[in-house]
């Protein structure tokens, strides 16, 4: 309510300051009105809830994989070096680089030793490496891509200086030679055995300490890392293009009701609204004379599966979009 100026003027002060509150009261409690009325009728027209059987739909963002397409599992085994315990540190900074530079391009998810549902050290052999052949088929049914191996062969270090003095600084040529070895799951079937060479001039400080030959050095981590590090980051690219060629391919991980739980998710690429192809076990074949194994056949296709939402580290729920019988293990791929 909003009074002129002149009725305030003919007025006395007392009055004119008790018609004000009133007046103000009156409108505040007039608009008070108005909002709880206005609010009552927005509620009454909002549209009540639907229920549905659907399984929920956690809100993620839609674009899960990007322009790389879905991302291909692999299990980077620890570095091994001939002398057993030899380099450990230097190993391990290694192995963490190239997972790095593995991670980088995109096309991978990289699955850590201690998922390995067995502990990888039975696998290795008494002359150096692992039984790579022997682990593919437990890495399939996880539903990985490939199995790498990262072996260190040789290193050999040549003095370039050693001054004299209680702290010196030591520098050498360093030469190291490495292998990396690369399995399909699928078949077990070697797909990249590569060897590569590096060589840094590093340096390390010696405080008294006596002079040292060419072969102690070698088992200076400070002098012997850099070289190590460099060669295994050589063959990353043929690394990324072997495992580039193999198919991708997931498991069913368990049945619930209408609910189809898949062991590859949003880390690997899987998007919400992907129709998958699930497929029984494959056969495997052999050649009849030799007894070499050839590789798997397709499975019988039953049906697909329509991803409707994502679950732990790297999983993916999906609902039933055709077909039946599905079971765990089944073999998924993208439609």
């Amino acid at each position: 309510m909003i009074l002129r100026s002149t009725a305030f003027l003919s007025l006395g002060p007392r009055l004119t300051k008790n018609i004000f509150v009133k007046s103000l009261t009156n409108s505040v409690a007039l608009s008070l009105a108005a909002l709880t009325l206005g609010g009552c009728s927005l509620l009454s027209d909002r549209p009540s809830p639907r229920h549905t059987s659907q399984p929920q739909v956690r809100d993620v963002p839609f674009e899960a994989r990007g322009d790389g397409g879905v991302r291909q599992r692999i299990l980077v085994l620890p570095f091994i070096n001939e002398k057993v315990g030899s380099q450990r540190d230097v190993l391990q900074a290694a192995r963490a680089i190239l997972v790095q530079d593995l991670l980088r391009t995109g096309h991978f998810v990289v699955v850590e030793p201690g998922d390995f549902p067995e502990d990888v050290k039975k696998y290795l052999t008494p002359e150096g490496g692992y039984k790579l052949e022997d682990m593919a088929k437990t890495a399939a049914n996880m539903g990985l891509a490939a199995i790498l191996e990262g072996k260190l062969l040789s290193v050999r270090a040549r003095k370039t200086g050693e001054p004299i003095g209680i702290v010196r600084k030591i520098r050498a040529n360093v030469t190291a030679k490495v292998q990396v070895r690369v399995v399909a799951a699928m078949n077990g079937r070697q797909v990249l055995n590569e060897e590569r060479s590096a060589t840094v001039e590093s340096e390390s400080t010696r405080v008294l300490k006596r002079s040292h030959t060419d072969r102690h050095l070698t088992e200076d981590p400070s002098l012997t890392r850099n070289s190590v590090i460099q060669a295994f980051r050589q063959i990353t690219v043929d690394v990324v293009r072997s495992v580039e060629k193999l198919s991708w391919e997931g498991r069913v991980a368990m049945i619930q009701g209408e609910r189809v739980y898949i062991n590859a998710g949003r880390l690997s690429g899987i998007q919400i609204g992907d129709i998958l192809k699930v497929t029984e076990e494959g056969t495997e074949i052999f050649d009849p004379e030799t007894g070499r194994f050839i590789g798997v056949a397709p499975g019988r296709m039953k049906g697909t599966v329509e991803i409707v939402s994502y679950f732990g580290k790297d999983g993916a729920i999906g609902i039933v979009h055709s077909g039946s019988g599905f079971i765990e293990n089944d073999r998924v791929e993208i439609y």
